[in-house]
């Protein structure tokens, strides 16, 4: 098997604009020996993250560079290729336009210590030197790759599990797999959805004023009162929102912005500024001035660029009267609850 003559293959044919579909990929992979249509797959997909962290890497201006990797993502292949487990889980890796924006907004464009729990092949770490990060996989494939790139740890942890480095990390940034487990108690909460209890366990690894980007599944719904809907989603924002300084959730189209990966998934991309000195406060209510699907990589960059090279320490930046107005009814209700 020619791994790395396959790989450079793939990078030559991306810089010099060559469009491929999944036929012709596997027929260029079988020609080097490689014939298994997931390790295609995987081998492709590190291919585009080498080369988009290229690009991130150059002295050009931040927008550059992000244009430049939607350029990339626009004139990849559409990795469709999909196993029993990756089906199961929604496994599916981020774009690297996402990966970039949201590695920027958490300073990963500089010199740093920085985590990704959930790696995949690394698309989330493209803002960065390898170097400056730890990673974990648990997919043999993808940790092998991992492996290749100089990042300064690989581990290969269950990421529903306590990591031992606990606010060892300047910044963390995860994309975990979508999907259901057994109840898991944190703190006063409880949770069953996959991306939620790894989002937890990566933001215990960020130091009190680091930064985070989390990408999870679905769009935030809200009831007729302007709260996120009851349930799995206003569990997950509550504790977040208590725990941690909060700064924007976006709603991404996945059609328009995740469908070259294999998926038109809908997501959310979650930005936090630190911890929270003092646990406390909820959920905004629904404000249709920042509450609004994104649809488009130029609206995407517009939307994260306003918090890059901002001070976000101070989460008083971001208080809104929608969250002036969750807090007081939050408090009424728990008033009303304890008079009965």
């Amino acid at each position: 098997m020619q791994k790395q003559e396959f790989i450079q293959r793939m990078r030559q044919d991306l810089a010099n604009d060559v469009k491929h579909n999944k036929t012709s990929v596997e027929r260029i992979a079988a020609s080097f020996g490689i014939t298994d249509k997931n390790t295609v797959k995987e081998f492709t997909e590190l291919a585009i993250v080498l080369e988009a962290r290229r690009l991130s890497l150059r002295a050009l201006p931040v927008y550059d560079r992000y244009m430049s990797i939607v350029e990339l993502y626009n004139k990849q292949v559409t990795l469709s290729h999909r196993t029993s487990q990756s089906m199961l889980l929604q496994q599916y890796s981020t774009p690297a336009p996402i990966g970039f924006i949201a590695g920027v907004f958490c300073g990963m464009d500089k010199e740093g210590f920085y985590f990704e729990p959930s790696a995949g092949n690394g698309l989330l770490t493209i803002a960065s030197e390898a170097h400056n990060f730890a990673v974990n996989e648990i997919d043999d494939v993808r940790r092998s790759n991992l492996k290749e790139q100089g990042f300064f740890k690989v581990y290969d942890q269950d990421a529903t599990k306590p990591f031992p480095f606990i606010k060892s990390f300047d910044a963390i940034i995860t994309n975990p797999p979508f999907g259901k487990v057994e109840p898991v108690k944190l703190n006063e909460f409880e949770f069953t959805v996959l991306d939620h209890v790894m989002c937890i366990r990566a933001l215990d690894t960020m130091k009190d004023n680091g930064s985070a980007a989390l990408i999870i599944g679905g769009h935030t719904a809200w009831d007729d009162k302007g709260r996120i809907q009851a349930g799995k989603n206003r569990n997950f924002f509550v504790y977040l929102h208590k725990y941690y300084n909060v700064v924007d959730c976006i709603n991404i189209d996945g059609h328009k912005l995740y469908s070259r990966q294999g998926t038109a998934f809908n997501t959310r991309l979650i930005l936090i500024s630190g911890r929270k000195k003092v646990p406390g406060g909820f959920p905004p209510f629904y404000n249709p001035e920042s509450d609004y699907t994104v649809y488009s990589f130029e609206e995407l960059y517009n939307r994260v660029a306003k918090y890059i090279d901002r001070d976000l320490t101070d989460k008083n930046d971001f208080t809104s009267a929608f969250e002036l107005e969750a807090e007081a009814l939050a408090l009424e209700l728990e008033l009303m609850n304890f008079k009965k």
